[in-house]
């Protein structure tokens, strides 16, 4: 019996192991990253995210800082130019209280962008931690059987980004007609609130991702729940140390995340408030108290303007309360997990009262905490202070 020698391809070899290794999903490869790396691209632009991968860790970069300095710099430019030239030209009779008030509220949102600028540049080192800690909870679940798909994620950000483009093309198109401005100097006035805007947007997806992730460990939190019954056992697949450990991990990014931009809410919601009341004044205004012909223009502008601020105010509540929220529920599933295995007769040592107690809150400066309740609370001031402005007819 003749044994023939069966030939030895080294590209197979390789090819199969290959395949038998286990792909890690971290880095630009991971499903959260892909399923938003256009927008990252759009962040980047505006300079707030000085940010990079190296290897598979997200790390603070010096190259993209340069896309911060350059852009503070523009911004600084537009500024100047803008005020410069809304002084010198005379507009018709009824718009001066509105060139005076566009001015003011152009120099705030100015102020608002540039310390979002310095901000990423100066917190990059706390911000890449959070996004670390992320994709380490992604890597961990995967690894435990419960991978994310982020496929919802990847639908709900094209739709918000192409909602918020069509928005500020509406703006741009207004208001070239309404004032009578070219494109090239709408657009440098445009370019400042559109910066400023990105850093809110930022913001809120980072605390959307934390809310998914805080709702996914409490979907698994859930599925493991111990049998009530003690002759019946059920076996599960992660322990509770797992689960708190998971916990625990997400909520120091939520509060790492929440000291960086404690203060930013706070001026992001100064800014956007004041922003909608001046715009709903002059609605108002020029509505009942212009003929339609001359003030039509106008209104359609700051309507769009006022759809513009108001979508910014209602996702940076709905974000944070969503965070917030997911983040305070494995408190009751615990509890549940407790009450579970004192029906079974197993001792139970550990107490969840450390969990009722720590909670998630988004704080504004620590003047309150932002939320869906806030944001009816915001309502009615602006309409008591819409009301006292319009005893003031000019």
């Amino acid at each position: 019996m003749e044994f023939q020698a069966r030939p030895f391809d080294v590209e197979t070899v390789f090819a199969k192991a290959k395949k038998k290794q286990i792909k890690k999903l971290r880095g630009p490869d991971s499903p959260l990253y892909m399923s938003i790396w256009p927008m990252v691209y759009i962040v980047r632009v505006f300079g707030l995210a000085p940010y990079d991968f190296s290897q598979d860790r997200l790390a603070p970069s010096n190259i993209y800082l340069i896309f911060s300095a350059t852009v503070a710099i523009f911004y600084t430019y537009i500024i100047y130019v803008v005020v410069h030239k809304s002084l010198s030209v005379k507009r018709e009779e009824g718009y001066d209280l509105l060139r005076e008030t566009e001015n003011m509220k152009v120099i705030i949102n100015y102020s608002v962008a540039m310390y979002e600028l310095g901000l990423a540049a100066f917190t990059r080192r706390s911000f890449t931690k959070t996004w670390n800690a992320l994709q380490d909870y992604d890597e961990d679940v995967r690894q435990l059987g419960y991978p994310r798909k982020e496929t919802r994620t990847a639908i709900v950000a094209w739709i918000i980004t192409v909602a918020i483009t069509i928005i500020w093309i509406i703006v741009n198109r207004i208001g070239m007609y309404a004032f009578s401005e070219a494109w090239s100097y709408n657009m440098q006035y445009l370019l400042v609130y559109i910066g400023a805007s990105m850093a809110v947007y930022k913001f809120v997806a980072m605390a959307f991702f934390l809310g998914q992730r805080f709702h996914h460990l409490n979907t698994m939190a859930i599925k493991n729940l111990p049998s009530t019954s003690a002759n019946k056992t059920t076996i599960t697949t992660i322990s509770k140390t797992t689960i708190l450990s998971l916990h625990n991990d997400l909520m120091m990014a939520a509060e790492n995340l929440e000291s960086i931009y404690s203060w930013s809410l706070l001026f992001w919601l100064g800014n956007l408030c004041l922003h909608t009341v001046s715009n709903l004044y002059f609605l108002i205004i020029y509505i009942l108290m212009k003929p339609w012909k001359i003030a039509a223009m106008a209104v359609y502008c700051l309507s769009v303007w006022l759809l513009a601020f108001l979508f910014q105010l209602l996702l940076l509540h709905i974000a944070c309360h969503y965070a917030s929220s997911q983040a305070s529920y494995l408190s009751p599933i615990l509890i549940e997990w407790q009450v579970r295995l004192i029906k079974r007769n197993q001792e139970c040592v550990e107490s969840s009262l450390q969990f009722l107690n720590r909670r998630l809150n988004f704080s504004a400066g620590g003047c309150f905490y932002v939320n869906l309740p806030l944001l009816r609370s915001i309502a009615a001031t602006l309409t008591t202070y819409l009301v006292i402005l319009l005893q003031f007819k000019k």
